[in-house]
């Protein structure tokens, strides 16, 4: 049997990933059961069965008896149960830390999938994390020959291996991209762009704003969904009232008016677009194409560059947003500054930073980017009127050629093959686990050129 387990199905990536994964398992003829901390707001692929454990769902501690209970859950499943965990050391319920490292510990199969880092720009994360454990150097990231790390792309991969990782342990497991067929041609030139996103911080919705306010004459803008989560919500409510206030052509949440389905939405959309400074597989890179639009806004090369070795070409794509830094409010730099400061203690990272270095690092000629910025600067810089030069490339051939290559490399029966071979490489321990350390992956997330204020 396959066990898929996660916090949650809300819609996003991660359920779409685990729901596509049961199906195309399920066709395979093999027994899926799918554990949830909370109820899907969607029914499961039909004849995959979904059990509730409320002990997955989101918490801020290791309750003994949480943990327990998860452990005793998944252990009574049989050794010959592949537990297929998602973000397990994310820190959003150090619980299923706590459970993992326990089963490790027993020597249950299990494949680890990392789609997100609690590491990378989630220092309130890490440190949850780090509290409620009571042994963090065995705890987080258990190794062995009954445990397989998936990872999405390349530079995840690569961390791990420099953590100490051997290399059969880790896959890349890309992920599996659907859409609908059925979808009409764009309007050439676009009036309409969608962003296929939730709109929370790491979305960067301030520079989404900014090309609202900059190409606003001939386009409209929107989100497709607003965040779930109560903590995102005053940032977002922040940038919603900046876009009445300067009345932008831009509506959110399009995708959660009632009775509208995906299809609809798209359909409704000539482009997509992201800002998102942080991303785990990237989706957001590759689904416009195979629905028949063209993509325009900011690149992540650390994401992309798996899809560009494989041929796809995202040539509406900017890796940076130069803004003059005369346009910065006086008390950007001493806010920035104690911002990575204390995201860097957060974690146990107490080494100096300086101003210079910082400045160092985000400043070029005069210009930061656009994405480097928190949210106080960015409304400072759209109320000033900022319009930088955003060019829409709106290319049929180029997408068309996309869309052809991403069947190829992303397809069911490429992802089947992954996950049976995944699966297949764990084995029922003969020895307790090995560990890495944790604190070699939280280096690789702290460099300063890493570092975005929206991820702090």
């Amino acid at each position: 049997m396959i066990a898929l387990i996660h916090h949650h199905l809300r819609r996003g990536g991660v359920t779409r990933v685990m729901f596509s994964h049961a199906r195309i398992l399920r066709d395979a003829g093999e027994k899926v059961v799918l554990y949830s901390g909370e109820p899907s707001p969607e029914p499961p692929p039909e004849g995959v069965e979904l059990r509730m454990l409320p002990e997955l769902a989101y918490g801020p501690t290791a309750d003994p008896a949480s943990v327990q209970t998860l452990v005793d859950t998944f252990a009574g499943l049989g050794e010959d149960t592949v537990l297929h965990i998602h973000n397990h050391s994310l820190g959003k319920n150090p619980a299923v830390t706590a459970a993992v490292a326990e089963l490790a510990r027993r020597g249950a199969r299990m494949v680890l999938q990392l789609h997100d880092f609690a590491e990378d720009g989630r220092p309130a994360n890490l440190q949850s994390l780090l509290q409620a454990l009571a042994d963090p150097e065995h705890s987080l990231y258990p190794h062995g020959p009954h445990i397989q790390y998936a990872v999405l792309q390349a530079r995840d991969r690569d961390i791990l291996l420099g953590a100490g990782l051997p290399a059969e342990r880790v896959t890349l497991l890309p992920n599996l991209i659907e859409s609908p067929d059925d979808l009409p041609p764009p309007v050439t030139p676009p009036r309409t762009v969608l962003y296929l996103s939730r709109g929370i911080r790491r979305k960067n919705i301030g520079e989404f704003l900014l090309w609202a306010q900059t190409r606003g004459k001939d386009m409209q803008f929107a989100t497709s969904l607003i965040p779930e989560n109560p903590a995102e919500r005053p940032v977002f409510d922040q940038w919603t009232a900046l876009a009445e206030q300067l009345r932008l052509p831009v509506r959110f949440g399009i995708g959660m008016e009632s009775g509208t389905s995906f299809t609809e939405v798209v359909s409704a959309a000539d482009a997509c677009i992201t800002t998102s400074v942080g991303e785990g597989f990237g989706m957001s890179f590759l689904e416009p194409f195979l629905m028949n639009r063209p993509l325009f806004g900011r690149d992540l090369p650390d994401i992309t560059a798996g899809f560009k070795a494989d041929g796809i070409r995202l040539d509406g794509l900017y890796e940076t947003l130069p803004v003059p830094t005369g346009l910065l409010d006086p008390e950007f730099w001493p806010r920035a500054l104690q911002t990575v400061r204390n995201a860097r203690a957060t974690v146990g990272l107490n080494t100096p930073v300086l101003l210079p270095d910082l400045q160092a690092a985000w400043v070029q000629s005069g210009q930061i980017d656009f994405g480097r910025l928190d949210e106080l600067a960015q409304a400072r810089v759209l109320r000033s009127g900022f319009r930088p030069d955003l060019p829409v490339s709106a290319d049929p051939a180029l997408i068309q050629r996309n869309r052809t290559l991403l069947r190829e490399h992303y397809n069911a029966a490429t992802t089947l093959r992954r996950l049976q071979t995944l699966y297949a490489r764990t084995a029922v321990a003969a020895a307790p686990p090995d560990w890495l350390p944790p604190a070699r992956i939280r280096d690789a997330f702290s460099n300063l050129h890493h570092i975005r204020l929206l991820r702090t």
